[in-house]
């Protein structure tokens, strides 16, 4: 099992309720930073996307993009996806909705 209990631990405290009484199971929000994505199994990754309801997944890079796509499509979910470069293409191409975003500059002379 993917272990949140920091977060756990974080939000107890600011609710004024012991940690050793939160199941890090039981935690609706998380944010899954792509350093500990990069350990989790298929599996670990299908609990935390059926366990919690919010999830910001930050600092991840062009393949634990594609991996957040194909975990999201295994539950049967319709997937979205912004990229702004050719990194972004693997998890563009495999989610059911593939928007890129382009940077315009103007240059004045």
């Amino acid at each position: 099992m993917f272990d949140n209990f920091h977060i756990a631990q974080d939000l107890a405290k600011r609710l004024n309720i012991s940690p050793n009484d939160v199941d890090p199971r039981d935690v609706r929000a998380i944010v899954v930073p792509g350093s500990e994505l990069a350990e989790l199994s298929s599996q670990q990754i299908d609990e935390v996307l059926t366990l919690h309801s919010e999830i910001v997944f930050a600092r991840t890079s062009p393949q634990q993009k594609l991996i957040i796509v194909e975990g999201c499509q295994r539950q049967g979910w319709i997937v979205g996806v912004t990229g702004d470069g050719v990194n972004d293409s693997p998890a563009l191409k495999k989610a059911d909705i593939g928007i890129s975003m382009g940077r315009q500059r103007f240059f004045s002379s």
